[in-house]
């Protein structure tokens, strides 16, 4: 595991205000900027679960910050590299663009009080459309979809501006995804009979802090994201769908697992890890192709 503790802290960048404890850090010998998220617990697998979010994305095409699992001043966590390459990049988060649509819009409770509209689907893309195409956006929550993201708030995805051009930033903080808050214990009770159990976790209670109506009060499931996305915007997602499928065989995720070593995740993590993908990936492709393998 890379020891990052002799790396500097770094005041000069502004991006990463999502809730997790992080700091900024500055390699003192090649100036390279990153991200350095903690670990969450002991008993967590969040710190890789960036990173095999990043393996993941990298397959599929999709522009993701780099992570990298580490070590800062005896703690465990993940580096995140800089997405910014250039000094006129300037990265900004979705709230900015929520607000000028919604300038009332409650962050914390996710919801416009003037409108009562919900932080959507909807939402973001009256936020967003003015500015870039959305078929990043709808990437975006195909990939949450798939490693079971439950965490993406507003300031979890942004926009990169250069030279006055704007662009859908690469994805970041996608830790809270992948299986990473079960605990080792934890792990022999969803892999054994009780299919009430599994399907809890793949589906019922997978649920996206992203609604899909403004109207909707509720969390959906990522499934019902899934359901929504393949019923309104299916000519825009149905060959990243089928990218999903095809790209993801059981074999190549099993080879991006294979990367990380027992210390950080167990033998029993992996399986588990590894069926979720591939139960997902079944699922998607029943919803969108009627296929059953």
């Amino acid at each position: 595991m890379k020891d990052f503790s002799f790396w500097k802290e770094y005041d000069g960048a502004s991006e990463g205000s999502g809730r997790s404890e992080k700091i900024w850090l500055q390699n003192p010998d090649t100036g390279q900027i990153g991200l350095f998220k903690f670990k969450k617990d002991i008993d967590t697998t969040d710190n890789i679960s960036e990173c095999i979010a990043y393996d993941l994305a990298c397959v599929l095409g999709i522009p993701c910050a780099k992570f990298e699992v580490g070590m800062y001043e005896g703690r465990e966590g993940s580096m995140s590299y800089n997405i910014l390459k250039k000094t006129d990049q300037i990265l900004v988060e979705g709230i900015h663009f929520i607000m000028l649509m919604y300038p009332k819009y409650n962050p914390e409770l996710f919801i416009d009080t003037m409108t009562s509209h919900r932080y959507s689907i909807e939402m973001i893309k009256k936020a967003i459309e003015r500015f870039v195409p959305i078929d990043d956006l709808l990437k975006m929550l195909m990939f949450d979809y798939l490693i079971g993201n439950s965490d993406r708030h507003q300031n979890n995805w942004a926009i990169l501006i250069e030279n006055g051009k704007m662009r859908w930033s690469p994805l970041y903080d996608n830790s809270s995804s992948l299986c990473a808050y079960i605990s080792e214990k934890n792990i022999p009770n969803y892999m054994g009979k009780d299919k009430n159990r599994w399907n809890s976790l793949i589906d019922t209670k997978s649920k996206s802090l992203i609604r899909c109506r403004e109207i909707d009060e509720k969390r959906p499931t990522h499934l019902e994201v899934l359901k929504y996305l393949k019923e309104n915007y299916f000519n825009d997602t149905y060959v990243f769908a089928k990218n999903i499928v095809s790209l993801l065989t059981e074999e190549k995720i099993y080879s991006i697992l294979d990367l990380y070593s027992e210390d950080g995740l167990s033998e029993k993590k992996k399986i588990l890890i590894l069926k979720f993908l591939l139960d997902k990936i079944k699922m998607m492709n029943y919803i969108y192709f009627g296929e059953e393998e």
